[in-house]
């Protein structure tokens, strides 16, 4: 009667576990790989259908089929990548192109790696759908690319300030941007600070300041229309004493609403880290991957990253992200790098402000015992990557 028990016991957990497996957004898997090199799918749960077009069974009955709905531009990357992760036995992380019923769909796919006494290698992980994300991803990318030619050829919006009397000489396409007539408009500083958002007038006024130290500087903040519309601006400025002996800045403006929208979606996406909520690794690298291409093109657009590295476990982590989510703005950047490393991409480039953001975070990790290692760097004009900011960090 026990044993009875004991096996209908094990054959519910059995029943759970494939309940459990078929909940699970996209696919659970099992792949094998033979000491031979022969692949195949020892477990597929029900939404590899989903994933690949094709069901379970008949993915277990002849794996090739993969050769056919595997974008073939991205065939040959999934299987170097398997060979590697199967020869170096770490993580496999891979997204690539599918297809599906005819169309074109995104998968990312990742899996431990578990070499077997006999010689083969198991995989087992899961795959998602990821098309909608990446077209964003795609999308944004076609936007910076966009924005960054924009602002070369600089034709969006021109004005000239005069710090002396705070009015401003505007271009036609100015108005516009601000939402506002130009019959019945003299622009001036006044007028953009009062269009300007109330939680970025600092870092507008900030920027004007830095401007006139640096030489050139750039700033983003938000405007609001009279019809609650709100808009994101990137600001471009170069200080210089006009012929008359004043002090001007020159500058050129550009709509950057639709980007900033875009990084929004992909936040609300995915693409979090588990533990801290902020942007994972590969967003981050992204992200910044990008302020360093911008800087590289216009070195005088500066930036500051914040760079965070606590011990690399959950409980730690938790704590050192809510420190830094309740000091940072709310438009600054904050991602993980995993190992313990928490980057924050500043929005400001006020020095200042930045290190007054940096000694909080500090003397909040100390407050809780949280061993740190807390640095702020600026770009330079010495670097060749941007990961050399990060090493510069860690030193």
């Amino acid at each position: 009667m026990m044993s009875d028990l004991v096996v209908m016991s094990a054959d519910k957990n059995s029943v759970n576990l494939e309940l459990l497996a078929n909940a699970v957004p996209g696919a659970l898997y099992q792949l094998e790989r033979s000491p031979d090199g022969e692949l195949k799918f020892n477990y597929a749960s029900q939404g590899v259908e989903a994933i690949y077009g094709c069901s379970a069974d008949a993915l277990a009955n002849d794996i090739r089929l993969l050769t056919h709905i595997i974008h073939p531009d991205d065939l040959q990357s999934v299987l170097t990548s398997m060979h590697e992760s199967a020869r170096y036995q770490y993580l496999w992380v891979k997204e690539y192109r599918v297809i599906r019923n005819g169309k074109e769909a995104w998968i990312y796919g990742h899996a431990v790696t578990n070499k077997q006494e006999d010689g083969s290698t198991l995989w087992n992980g899961q795959m998602l759908d990821i098309t909608e994300r990446k077209l964003l991803e795609l999308k944004a990318e076609e936007q910076q690319r966009n924005l960054m030619q924009a602002e070369r050829v600089g034709r969006l919006g021109h004005w000239q300030l005069d710090l002396e009397t705070g009015l401003s000489q505007w271009s036609d396409t100015m108005y516009g941007l601000h939402g506002l007539k130009k019959a019945t408009t003299e622009p001036s500083l006044a007028l953009v600070l009062e269009k300007t958002h109330p939680q970025d007038r600092d870092v507008l006024t900030e920027a004007i300041e830095a401007v006139k130290q640096a030489g050139a500087r750039d700033v983003e903040h938000r405007v609001m229309l009279d019809d609650g519309e709100i808009r994101w601006l990137r600001e471009s400025g170069i200080y210089r004493i006009n012929q008359a002996g004043r002090e001007v800045i020159f500058g050129i403006t550009q709509d950057i609403t639709d980007y900033k929208e875009l990084e929004l979606k992909l936040r609300q996406t995915g693409g979090n880290d588990e533990y801290t909520g902020f942007y994972n690794r590969r967003l981050m690298l992204q992200s910044l991957q990008r302020r360093f291409s911008l800087f590289q093109a216009h070195s005088e657009y500066q930036y500051y990253v914040l760079v965070v590295h606590v011990a690399d476990n959950a409980t730690t982590l938790k704590v050192a992200s809510q420190i830094v989510r309740e000091n940072i703005r709310d438009y600054d950047t904050p991602g993980s790098l995993g190992n313990g490393l928490i980057v924050v991409l500043m929005s400001t480039l006020s020095a200042e402000q930045n290190t007054d953001c940096l000694e909080s975070i500090r003397e909040q990790l100390n407050q809780h015992g949280v061993e740190h290692k807390t640095a702020l760097e600026c770009a330079q004009v010495t670097d060749l990557r941007f990961d050399d900011i990060l090493i510069r960090a860690l030193r």
